[in-house]
C-alpha cells in the first residue's frame, strides 16, 4: 500500500512540474505553426502631408510583408481611401469593406496560423468612443475590436497608429496577441508613429541584443526612442507616446524593454519576430 501511494506521489510531482504556473510567461509565447495573414487598412487625412506619409507607410508595409515575408496575395488585404497613392490593388477601405475582409478572413485562419492588422490613419473621440475615420461611415473602436477578436490566430500583432488609440487596448487585450498603440487615450493629435516604426522593423540598429533578428519588441523599441529624439531635438511638447500592451491584463507599458525588471508587458513582444 505504502509502494501505491509512494508512486502516486511521484506521478502527481512530475505532472505538477510539467504545468505551466498562471503566470508562466512561457504561456505568453506567441503560437505560430502555420501561415501568416495582414490586413493593412489606412483611413481618412484631410491634411495632405499627413495622408502622403501615411501611404507610404502602407506601401512599405505592403512591400515588408509581400517581397520579405513572402505573404501572398491571398492572405494579404490592404484596404485605402480612393485618393491614395497607394491604392493600385486595393480594396476602398469603407465600413463594408473592412467588415468583409475580416470575415473573409476570419474564415481562412485557424489558431496556429498569425495574423498581423496595421491601421494607419485619423480617429477622434465623440462621447469618450474612439471613432475610426473611414470614407463614408465610421466605425468605432469597439466595432473594430469585436472584428479583430473573431480571427482564431493564437498570435497576433495589431498595431493602431491613430490619434486616441490606447483607447482600445482593453477590448483587445488577450494573453499571447501583442498591442501596439501610437498615442494614449488622451493624446489626440496626429501620431507619426509609423513613420519610424515601419523602418524599424527591416533597420539592423533595432537589433539591440544583435542575434540577427528583429523582434517586434526591437522595432517599437527603436521607433520609441527616434520619436523622444525628435520631439526634444524640435523642442515641442510631445503629444504621443507609444504604448504596448502584451500580457494580456489590458493595461499598456511606455517602457516595455524594462519588461525583465518591471515583470510588466514587454516579453512576449520580445519573441514576436516577423520572418519567413
Amino acid at each position: 500500500m505504502k509502494k501505491i501511494i509512494f508512486v502516486l506521489a511521484v506521478m502527481i510531482s512530475i505532472r505538477a512540474l510539467g504545468q505551466s504556473e498562471p503566470n508562466d510567461p512561457n504561456k505568453l509565447k506567441p503560437m505560430f505553426t502555420g501561415k501568416t495573414y495582414v490586413m493593412i487598412v489606412s483611413g481618412l487625412n484631410t491634411d495632405p502631408d499627413e495622408r502622403q506619409s501615411k501611404d507610404r507607410a502602407v506601401l512599405n508595409l505592403r512591400k515588408f510583408f509581400g517581397k520579405k515575408l513572402k505573404v501572398d496575395d491571398r492572405s494579404m488585404k490592404v484596404l485605402v481611401c480612393s485618393n491614395s497613392f497607394a491604392k493600385k490593388d486595393s480594396l476602398e477601405s469603407t465600413a463594408a469593406n473592412l467588415e468583409k475582409a475580416f470575415s473573409d478572413m476570419a474564415g481562412m485562419i485557424g489558431p496556429g496560423d498569425r495574423f498581423v492588422f496595421y491601421y494607419v490613419g485619423h480617429a477622434n473621440l465623440v462621447a469618450g468612443s474612439l471613432r475610426i475615420n473611414l470614407p463614408g461611415t465610421d466605425i468605432t473602436g469597439s466595432q473594430l475590436a469585436e472584428w479583430i477578436n473573431r480571427i482564431k490566430a493564437e498570435s497576433m500583432l495589431v498595431v493602431l497608429d491613430c490619434p486616441g488609440a490606447g483607447l482600445v487596448v482593453k477590448k483587445l487585450a488577450v494573453a499571447g496577441r501583442v498591442i501596439i498603440c501610437s498615442c494614449r487615450s488622451d493624446q489626440l493629435y496626429s501620431p507619426r508613429f509609423s513613420d519610424y516604426f515601419v523602418p524599424a522593423l527591416e533597420d539592423s540598429v533595432a537589433d539591440s541584443d544583435g542575434d540577427g533578428e528583429i523582434s517586434v519588441l526591437d522595432a517599437f523599441t527603436l521607433a520609441s526612442q527616434q520619436i523622444d529624439e525628435l520631439y526634444r531635438e524640435q523642442d515641442l511638447l510631445k503629444t504621443e507616446t507609444p504604448l504596448l500592451e502584451d500580457n494580456g491584463d489590458g493595461i499598456p507599458s511606455e517602457l516595455p524593454w524594462r519588461y525583465q525588471k518591471d515583470k510588466n508587458d514587454g516579453q512576449t513582444a520580445a519573441k514576436f519576430f516577423l520572418k519567413v
